[in-house]
């Protein structure tokens, strides 16, 4: 996850970080689309995200044994990748509930970290997608081809 960064002697200057998100449980089907994240205030890419919540996520193929597998180097464009740009919001009462169970699903020891950090879940609000899958440069998909995309 990549922010502008708020901290003195950074500010302004992109700043890139490492988190765990999941869009829905495991199985089929059960996807979203939709990043969750389950953040802390005391976190510094979330002090950035308090003064500008804009964002841009990449999630690459490499993540998984897909490209090793092929022996892709993760810089290869076969070994995909694809970069969300939007912004991070908090998600709301209603919401919360799907977003605990997409990230404790795939992270459970999430639900053992310290409480008096005061966690909470949000989600990438999606307004700009890049996919790089071949060699000739980005496609661009729109947030309503990408949620319309049924596994």
């Amino acid at each position: 996850l990549a922010t502008l960064s708020a901290q003195e002697g950074l500010r302004g200057r992109p700043f890139a970080n490492i988190f765990s998100l999941s869009d829905g449980p495991p199985g089929p089907f059960s996807g979203s689309g939709v990043p969750y994240l389950y953040l802390t205030d005391m976190e510094i890419s979330v002090q950035d995200l308090e003064i500008n919540s804009n964002a841009s996520l990449t999630v690459s193929l490499a993540q998984t044994p897909y490209c090793k597998k092929h022996r892709y180097d993760p810089q290869n464009p076969l070994c995909a990748h694809i970069i969300f740009c939007g912004s991070i919001v908090k998600v709301n009462d209603s919401e919360a509930g799907l977003a605990k169970k997409a990230l404790f699903s795939r992270h459970p020891e999430m639900e053992s970290w310290p409480k008096d950090h005061n966690w909470f879940f949000a989600k990438f609000n999606i307004t700009n997608i890049w996919v790089l899958d071949y060699f000739g440069g980005l496609k661009i998909v729109t947030p309503e081809e990408y949620y319309s995309v049924k596994p």
